[in-house]
Formats: structure tokens, sequence, C-alpha cells
């Protein structure tokens, strides 16, 4: 009878899942620290802010982009890099490519991942411009808890449903 290696490690699939994603994911971090990623995405920021603005107008919004600033009513919302969702794409993909599946299906996932973020976050912005207008008092807990969270949600959900597709 052969022992599989994976036996042999003592470490569950789920474990070495973990260690994986665990080690990608400093290996990606410490990537977008060489590389002073932050420094590259004023083009990402203005677009989001433009494409934010955009959005919001549709529903009657008042505010402006002017680059990766969005003016509205008395309140200046700077989009700087943490609000591209860079971040929550590299971990998206950090899980993608952790995750034991093909090639094919990751690049697929990863594909689906960073169109389906970026709209959401297009999305994100226009309601924080809506809420910065209409009810500014509530523009900070929206902007750190709700959608904080909804990101999160949205990130697990997308992962579970790919890794159940991927396993087909």
């Amino acid at each position: 009878m052969t022992t599989s290696v994976a036996n042999r490690s003592g470490l569950s699939e789920a474990q070495r899942f973990g260690l994986r994603f665990f080690a990608l994911l400093v290996l990606a971090s410490g990537l977008a620290w060489a590389i002073s990623l932050p420094d590259r995405l004023g083009v990402a920021q203005r677009v989001l802010a433009g494409s934010g603005v955009w959005l919001a107008r549709l529903t009657g919004s008042r505010g402006l982009a002017n680059g990766d600033q969005i003016v509205v009513g008395g309140l200046s919302i700077d989009i700087n890099y943490e609000c591209t969702g860079v971040y929550v794409v590299l971990i998206l993909f950090v899980f993608l490519a952790a995750y034991p599946a093909s090639w094919r299906a990751r690049a697929i996932g990863a594909a689906i991942g960073v169109v389906a973020l970026t709209l959401v976050n297009v999305l994100r912005i226009a309601v924080l411009v809506r809420i910065a207008e209409l009810a500014p008092d509530l523009f900070g807990y929206f902007h750190e808890y709700v959608w904080q969270g909804v990101f999160l949600v949205l990130v697990i959900a997308y992962a579970m449903t790919w890794v159940e597709r991927s396993r087909a």
C-alpha cells in the first residue's frame, strides 16, 4: 500500500491550502511593496472617481470629479489607492492561485472576479457620493463599515462559488 505525500506530511488538504495561501499572500505583498504598487494606481483612481460620479449623476447627484478627487456638497472625497480595490483583488488572486484547480479555471475565475469587483467598486463609490450629498453624517459609517463588510462577503461568496464550479 502506498502512502501519499499528503498523508506523509500529516497535513490535511485544507491545511496545505492555508499554507499555500499565506505563503503566496506574503509573496504578493512583498512584490506589491517592492514595485511601490500604491504609487502606480493613479490612472485607476481617476477612472474610478470619474465612473463613480458618472453613475451617481444618473441618480441626480451634483457631484463632480476632478482627477482623483470628488467634490460633492461641502465634502471632498479623495479616491486614493486603497479605494481602487486592488488589495481585495490581490487577495482573490492569491486564493485562486493557492486552490488546487486547473490554470484555465483560475484564469477564468480571476477575469470574472476582476470585472465583478470593479463594477461593485464603481457602484460603491456612486452610493457613497449620494450618501455624502443626502446624509453626510452617515458617510463615514458606510465608507468604513458597511462597504468593507459588503466586499468581504462578496469575495467569500465568489470564492466559494468558484470552488464549487471548479470541482465540477
